[in-house]
């Protein structure tokens, strides 16, 4: 006769749930639950109900479902089928992007998505490392900085903010800084406008898909206003006010009203702008 067990320790329950110890103790610490009993020796004992509602948990955050919203005052709390379907976590326009032709280079711009997609900053960190010293800087764009950027805003737009996002778009305008400085711009290439505080490396990132698409460019990087022909760039809602010089706009996100980064990428996409710039 087969004795089920009534109780099992953090390590059994570990493995059932999938959930590693570590885990297991942070959620109790941090939220109060699961609050298992202990034995005499002080090690915690799960009962068979905490392990079922660990596994519910379990896949309501690997749907996406943020831990915070399903424990709430030291008990599960389990979300309507709508808030729980699991493209909810899905990055939509990030992964429209097209990947690059080379094999090595689409793979990792699919873990770089992945990564970000699952909130793995560390994991971001060191994928972004990698691509730098790995990809050509002509594909790195494609690659890695317009996927990142994008996923971050996308993300942020969701109410799913990447932690330590800005340290990731730091890191993205130092390289995109690093790839300039391998160009030779001449003194009138067209510059690239931050709308507001926050969008540099949104400027530096466009400055580099126009040199690497033949169109020198530059970000501008002081506080008077630019006194010849400008993109505007904003990682947000653009604003309504229109500078003197500027022939265009570029966004991070999709738009009908202007061009993104995603269009600056596709090759085959003109840039209606240039004329105006040339006019």
């Amino acid at each position: 006769m087969t004795t089920i067990a009534t109780s099992l320790n953090i390590k059994d329950t570990s493995k059932l749930t999938g959930l590693s110890p570590s885990v297991l103790r942070i959620w109790e610490l941090r939220y109060g639950w699961p609050c298992p009993k202990r034995k005499s020796n002080g090690y915690r004992s799960y009962q068979q109900h905490q392990v079922e509602e660990l596994k519910r948990v379990a896949d309501f955050v690997k749907a996406g479902n943020p831990i915070s919203t399903l424990i709430v005052d030291g008990l599960p709390k389990w979300p309507s089928a709508e808030a729980a379907a699991p493209a909810s976590r899905k990055l939509v326009q990030a992964r429209s992007l097209a990947a690059p032709a080379n094999a090595v280079e689409a793979g990792l711009h699919q873990e770089l998505l992945d990564a970000l997609e699952t909130h793995r900053t560390p994991m971001v960190r060191q994928i972004l490392q990698r691509i730098f010293w790995t990809v050509r800087p002509g594909d790195e764009a494609q690659t890695a900085l317009v996927p990142a950027l994008v996923a971050i805003a996308e993300l942020r737009a969701r109410n799913r903010a990447l932690p330590e996002s800005a340290d990731i778009v730091g890191l993205v305008k130092e390289r995109c800084e690093q790839l300039l400085r391998m160009q030779r711009t001449p003194s009138d290439a067209l510059l690239i406008v931050p709308a507001r505080a926050g969008d540099e490396a949104l400027a530096a990132l466009t400055a580099v898909i126009l040199c690497f698409r033949g169109v020198p460019a530059k970000p501008w990087t002081e506080m008077r206003e630019p006194t010849s022909a400008c993109l505007v760039v904003c990682d947000g809602e653009m604003m309504a006010t229109k500078r003197q010089h500027q022939i265009g706009t570029i966004s991070t996100l999709n738009s009908e009203a202007h061009q993104c980064l995603a269009d600056l990428l596709d090759r085959t996409k003109p840039l209606a702008w240039l004329t105006v710039s040339a006019s």
